[in-house]
Formats: structure tokens, C-alpha cells, sequence
């Protein structure tokens, strides 16, 4: 299964008054390596695609459950991993931790859509991206990494 790999640092907007990562934090840090993840395999997860299909991923699910805190100036690790594929979706498995020591769990799934007379339309995943997402092993480092 496809895996990517990157790391961020904790700022301190992104804590409450406990001085620890608030929980909605995890949701932007999944789309932070989702992102990071399609950009690393020179895909967009949004725009055109080499087929001329105006697409977007919009989110249909999303959970994530904690284990441990994360901290301000803390570096955590986030995994992703595609776990389900079909005709028209993705889900994505992300592990956070730092130091090998889990801290949340979280799934999303999105589905690839295009634009249609002002509303959404869920379409198959363009040759393109399915070219790149099956044999993917690598591991990235982000722009926000220490």
C-alpha cells in the first residue's frame, strides 16, 4: 500500500489553554499531509488533470481518536497510508507519533469529483493518478518540518 511520511513542529496557535495540541488541530494536520502526500507524487488535489478534468477531493468521512498529548515545539511524525481504493474514493490511514510513541489515530476518506452546473459530482479517478498511487514506497519531509 502506498505510504508517505512527513513531520511538523507544534506551534503555539495550534494549542489551548492546557498548552497541548487542540484536537481540531489533527484534522487540518491530516489535510496538511494528504496534500503533501498528492504534491510528493506531482499530483494536485485540486485543479486540472493531465486529462484536462477540473477535479477536487472533497471529504465525505473523517475520526480520529487520541492517545497522547502533543505539545508546543513538539516534532511529530505523520503517516499516511491509502488502506481502501475504489473506482471514485480514497481512504487514508494517518498515524501521528513522536518518537515512535503513538499519539492519534485517523482515517479519511475523500472522493474525486468534478464541478457540474454549480454542484459536485463524484467521477472515476483519472488514469493519471491511479498511474501514480499504487506503487508508491517513499518518504517525504514537509515544508514545515524542523
Amino acid at each position: 500500500m502506498p505510504h508517505f511520511s512527513t513531520q511538523r513542529r507544534v506551534e503555539f496557535y495550534e494549542t489551548d489553554m492546557a498548552g497541548i495540541v487542540h484536537f481540531s488541530n489533527f484534522f487540518r494536520y491530516m489535510e496538511q499531509a494528504e496534500h503533501e502526500f498528492f504534491r510528493s507524487l506531482g499530483l494536485k488535489i485540486s485543479g486540472k488533470t493531465a486529462e484536462g478534468i477540473e477535479i477536487g477531493w472533497p471529504r465525505v468521512a473523517c475520526q480520529c481518536d487520541y492517545r497522547a498529548p502533543a505539545r508546543y515545539e513538539e516534532v511529530i511524525t505523520i503517516d499516511v497510508t491509502i488502506i481502501r481504493q475504489t473506482t471514485r474514493s480514497l481512504t487514508m490511514s494517518y498515524v501521528f507519533s513522536r518518537d515512535g510513541k503513538i499519539l492519534a489515530s485517523g482515517e479519511m476518506t475523500t472522493v474525486c469529483c468534478t464541478m457540474q452546473e454549480g454542484a459536485l459530482k463524484a467521477i472515476e479517478i483519472p488514469p493519471s493518478y491511479l498511474d501514480r498511487l499504487p506503487a508508491v514506497d517513499f518518504t517525504g519531509t514537509s515544508n514545515n518540518a524542523p
